[in-house]
């Protein structure tokens, strides 16, 4: 079979159609990269030949993304002679259609029916086409990657391998050798099994037979045994049981028994009184341990009174740093009062003196402007006379806005505060006796009321002495100091607006508004009369005179400015350093207080200690505690001596105990009572077993072993001489079966010397001097060759991927001779099929592959082309 033009459409990658003609009788190399379709073009050939043409399993065939596509396959070949053309769409206008020159077309079913009878290969029922349907052709055309699996292959052409050997297979299975030997086999495995050999059947059954006579029989010996050995057992038993009821061993044991319970009361006696010594003996202890106990506590009290004499001197010491650490604090806490109060006057200056600089500014302002708007006052109606006195009323009365709102603002925070520092400081409510004399500070006090002091203050009582009064609240200072700056900052207002308070300052206000909508009205009259408006300027002037005269009144009644002419201190500087003082003072109050609780403490711990001296010395001074030392001594003296003489007690007892081993004399006890009781339970275990036996002999008597013994013995030699006869019988037809396998499998070696011989002529290009053996399933089996250290075997299976790929090709190429030979049609495509060879190897496989060349056509796809630039043919890519 020779191919010699093939096209492919929408087949898998290849959507247009692809065309390959002037195929080689012999070698066809095709070269091309990876992904270009040199698999793609042998699954064509695969599926034009094997795939039905109505199949559904085909899917893969289709290009991607075309689902409405039909694969279509062309193939042209020659065979037996004559040109074929096979045509075959899938899928979509599914058609079949074979065209052999001479002969009518066919299509459909029977076109694929013909190719398959004559290419040795069948369809399956339904679904794609598998590996066991593809015989010869899935033999011969290799698939990329299975050139070293040869077995599946080989079986799946195992029975057209077989009709090719035709009429030489039939010289073999014609002869009356196969029934003969076919007889025998089954002959031999109704008694044997097939693979092991092991007994089956009627041999089995009659070994099975043997073994269990033999077993009843070795049963059946035990039972007899077993029986003697009661008899005997029996009669042992009755001698002991007489002996022992005569003899009454237990009785002698007993009278050791309560001997020996005699002794151990005895030695319990004296062991009573070892603990009723040592109970004494404790007392004694005991008693002189509270003795000690007692003298111990009288020493601790004389030393408690160097103790208490150490301790108080410590916290007298305390105590003194603590008030030195509290004079240290009253004294910086006065000095920070002193140096806030200073910042507070130098504040109160420098506001002072500012409120007058800006007052100053503005009467200059004023007295600047004035000669201007004098000038133009003289052109000035009478008509405007009314208007410029009530404009300026209006502003004689005025007050701005923001000035009247900060006005409000302190004075509200002002009245918070009072409330604040009323809250925190120390209250002083009093009611006075007529005649009695009491100042608190400069102020006199009488009758009842009630005072608020909010800083160190002195209540000085009229003959009895002073008592000074020092508020508790740690923020008072700064409460105090809010409070005054508020009250600073509202005068400083209050004079800047020459107002005496608030509400005088809210009237005024309104007073201006009031007077100031009269003058609008007035305007607006005379802007009627005089549409120049010369006459604001006069009421305007009137107005700037009028405040120039406040501000000069205003100026008057501050403090006169400095004489030497030099700036005072900034504002923000006195402002820190207020703030600064301020914050100093608080924390001198917070370490004063803290140091008053110090103090404090250290009073209180200091009156602790001496009374605890006090107590100590008490107790050490007290007149009885001697003589109680004396007696507790003499005690302990009596007391010792009483314990000495215990302890005597006590150590003597134990020795005679000792003497006596108490714990072996009650292991006496228990034992000879356990061997009374143990001699007298054996004898009635005796008797039990006396009459268990008789009953069991009784029994066994009437059961007739030595009979049934006799009836097995006969029983197991019939069984043994059949079972001896089926396994002469069975080792015979063994015998005859393996000669008779012998002597076929030489036949068959020599039936299969074609294959052999095509075989051994590839093998010796690839190995020479190699030799392989074609199994019974035609397939490649033990293969000998030359090894470094000389001649070696192994099976097909046993040789690496390379070899058995190697292998696999001359195999296939060997099927071909034969089919050849038996006119059968071959050809032979390899896809990339020698992938794993080396290049000497590879080398070797040109030769073979040349060498079947000149007798069959070889298809050959690769995608390593320099690999084979010496097979002797020129490569083809696909398409070309």
């Amino acid at each position: 079979m020779k191919l010699r033009r093939l096209c492919i459409r929408s087949f898998k990658r290849f959507r247009e159609p692809l065309l390959l003609e002037g195929f080689a009788d012999g070698l066809n190399l095709f070269a091309a990269p990876n992904e270009c379709g040199k698999s793609t073009v042998a699954e064509a050939i695969r599926a034009a030949f094997f795939e039905r043409h109505r199949s559904n399993s085909v899917e893969h065939l289709r290009p991607w993304g075309e689902p409405s596509a039909t694969p279509t396959v062309e193939v042209d070949f020659e065979l037996g002679g004559r040109q074929h053309r096979l045509t075959k769409a899938f899928l979509g206008k599914k058609r079949c259609e074979l065209v052999i020159a001479g002969q009518p077309p066919l299509d459909g079913a029977a076109a694929e029916d013909h190719l398959a009878g004559l290419l040795g290969f069948k369809f399956p029922g339904k679904g794609a086409s598998a590996p066991e349907h593809m015989g010869i052709p899935g033999l011969l055309w290799i698939r990329q990657g299975t050139a070293h699996e040869l077995a599946d292959a080989v079986q799946y052409a195992a029975d057209h391998l077989r009709q090719v050997l035709g009429e030489s297979m039939g010289e073999l299975t014609a002869s009356g050798g196969d029934a003969l030997l076919r007889t025998v086999e089954g002959l031999r495995n109704e008694l044997l099994t097939p693979a092991t050999g092991n007994p089956k059947g009627e041999y089995g059954a009659a070994l099975a037979r043997q073994a269990e006579l033999a077993g009843q029989l070795q049963a059946l010996d035990r039972e007899i045994g077993a029986y003697q050995d009661s008899v005997d057992r029996l009669a042992g038993l009755r001698r002991a049981h007489e002996r022992d009821a005569q003899a009454r061993p237990w009785a002698g044991v007993r009278e050791q028994h309560q001997a020996a319970v005699a002794r151990l009361q005895a030695a319990q006696g004296l062991e009573a009184r070892q603990q009723a010594e040592q109970a004494a003996l404790q007392q004694w202890r005991t008693q002189a341990a509270a003795l000690r106990s007692e003298l111990d506590a009288l020493a601790r009290d004389d030393a408690a009174v160097a103790t208490r004499q150490q301790a108080l001197s410590h916290k007298a010491a305390m105590e003194a740093a603590a008030q030195a650490e509290l004079q240290s604090w009253q004294r910086r806490h006065e000095e920070a009062m002193d140096a806030d109060a200073q910042a507070r006057q130098l504040q109160q200056r420098v506001q002072a003196a500012a409120t007058r600089a800006e007052l100053a500014r503005h009467a200059a302002e004023l007295d600047a402007s004035l000669g201007a708007l004098a000038d133009a006052l003289r052109r000035a109606q009478e008509e405007r006379q009314r208007g410029i006195r009530l404009q300026a009323e209006a502003q004689a009365l005025a007050i701005a806005p923001a000035e009247l709102q900060r006005l409000k603002r302190v004075a509200q925070s002002l009245r918070e505060a009072d409330v604040r520092l009323e809250a925190a400081a120390t209250t002083l409510e009093f009611e006075l006796l007529d005649g009695c004399q009491v100042r608190l500070g400069d102020e006199p006090l009488q009758g009842r009321g009630r005072r608020t002091v909010v800083s160190r203050t002195d209540l000085v009582i009229e003959g009895l002495g002073r008592i000074g009064v020092q508020p508790g609240g740690a923020d008072i200072p700064a409460l105090k100091a809010q409070r005054d700056a508020l009250a600073t900052e509202q005068a400083s207002l209050l004079q800047g607006l020459r107002v005496a308070h608030l509400a005088e300052a809210e009237e005024r206000a309104r007073q201006a508004v009031q007077r100031q909508q009269e003058a609008q009205a007035s305007g607006k009259v005379l802007q009627a009369l005089a549409p120049q408006g010369v006459e604001a300027l006069q009421a305007e002037l009137a107005a700037r005179t009028a405040r120039a005269g406040e501000l000069r009144a205003a100026l008057a009644g501050l403090p006169a400015a400095a004489e030497d002419g030099q700036a005072g201190p900034d504002p923000a500087s006195v402002q820190a350093q207020a703030e600064r003082a301020a914050a100093a003072l608080a924390a001198a109050a917070q370490a004063l207080s803290q140091a008053r609780v110090a103090a404090g403490k250290a009073q209180s711990d200091h009156e602790a200690a001496r009374q605890e001296l006090a107590a100590a010395q008490a107790t050490a001074q007290d007149a009885r505690r001697g003589q109680r030392k004396i007696a507790a001594q003499q005690a302990l003296v009596d007391t010792a001596a009483q314990e000495a003489t215990a302890q005597q007690r006590v150590e003597a007892t134990a020795a005679e105990l000792k003497a006596l081993n108490l714990a072996l004399l009650r292991q006496d006890v228990d034992r000879l009572s356990r061997s009374a009781q143990q001699l007298e339970e054996a004898h009635e275990r005796r008797r039990q077993d006396i009459t268990r036996l008789e009953v069991e002999l009784e029994t066994k008597g009437a059961l007739g072993l030595e009979e049934q013994r006799a009836e097995r013995e006969r029983e197991l030699e019939a069984a043994s001489r059949r079972a001896t006869e089926l396994a002469r019988r069975a080792a015979a037809l063994d015998h005859l079966l393996g000669l008779l396998r012998e002597k076929r499998s030489a036949l068959a070696r020599r039936l299969r010397a074609p294959l052999q011989k095509h075989l051994d002529h590839y093998l010796g290009i690839l190995f020479p001097g190699a030799h392989v053996e074609v199994a019974d399933d035609l397939s490649p089996g033990a293969i000998t060759r030359t090894g470094p250290r000389g001649p070696e075997s192994g099976s097909f299976e046993d040789l690496s991927i390379g070899a058995r790929e190697q292998m696999g090709i001359v195999a296939r190429l060997a099927y071909a001779d034969l089919l050849q030979e038996a006119g059968r049609p071959t050809l032979l495509i390899l896809d990339d099929a020698l992938v794993n060879t080396d290049e000497d190897r590879l080398g070797q496989m040109k030769r073979v592959l040349y060498d079947a060349a000149q007798r069959h056509q070889v298809l050959i796809f690769t995608c390593h082309p320099a690999a084979w630039r010496d097979l002797g043919v020129v490569p083809r890519g696909v398409g070309t």
